[in-house]
């Protein structure tokens, strides 16, 4: 089976460490976070995997050419993005034949089984399906109802609202690229928006039970990723063997 990982961006929010190492190769406990990434798509059946690249794509490529023949790793071909197009805009370019691939982004840290992700796209006949997860977030400051006359109906103090987060994973059909244009730099939000305007099916996958993930895409993010993973190792099937 195929899949992608979205490798591309400058990591700014992780300043000063990018400037001499991209994003992707940053390690969580002593692991850069693509190797993590391509071993748990290998171990869950995606053995040809397309790099798309840009900031600093020589390194990500000298080291994960480094890893052909290891046991765990699977194929790798690269893209290398010329111009920044988004989070959706660079897998038009990249010539996936298959019907169906994984994308992921590579700078995510979670133990999704990525196969259940990809059956339930398929089994769902979706356009696109997104990975998700349920999120509660607490505000810092009290909430106030008011009525169409201006008067207080209700005060809440630090209230916790749900939310459904996307987790940076998806399934996409061939189907889903015919709604980028060429050479365009979309989001997949707003992706997402133009597949449900034209009436395409997109999906949630939402995991039954709990599952470890996190963006590392601030410092402090970057920070807890590195302090959590050894705790969480056990829960990290495709790690086996890997602590350095």
């Amino acid at each position: 089976m195929k899949a992608v990982i979205l490798a591309g961006g400058k990591g700014t929010r992780l300043l000063p460490y990018t400037i001499v190492i991209p994003k992707p190769m940053l390690p969580i406990a002593g692991i850069p976070i693509i190797e993590i990434i391509s071993k748990q798509l290998n171990f869950y059946g995606f053995t040809d995997v397309t790099i798309s690249l840009g900031h600093l794509s020589e390194m990500i490529k000298v080291f994960l050419n480094g890893k052909i023949g290891e046991v765990g790793f699977p194929t790798f071909s690269y893209h290398i993005e010329t111009e920044a197009k988004g989070t959706a805009g660079p897998i038009k370019e990249l010539g996936v034949s298959s019907e169906n691939f994984v994308v992921m982004n590579g700078d995510i840290l979670t133990n999704l089984n990525l196969k259940s992700l990809y059956d339930f796209h398929i089994e769902k006949q979706a356009t696109l399906t997104i990975a998700v997860r349920n999120t509660s977030h607490q505000l810092p400051f009290g909430a106030v109802t008011v009525n169409e006359n201006n008067e207080v109906i209700n005060f809440e103090e630090k209230p916790k609202i749900s939310l459904i987060d996307n987790i940076g994973a998806y399934v996409y059909s061939q189907r889903a690229l015919a709604f980028i244009k060429e050479n365009e730099k979309i989001d997949v939000n707003t992706l997402v928006l133009r597949l449900i305007e034209a009436g395409e099916k997109v999906c949630a996958y939402l995991n039954v039970g709990p599952y470890y993930w996190i963006d590392i895409g601030t410092h402090a993010d970057y920070e807890k990723a590195n302090e959590e993973l050894e705790e969480f190792l056990s829960e990290f099937p495709f790690l086996n063997g890997m602590q350095k």
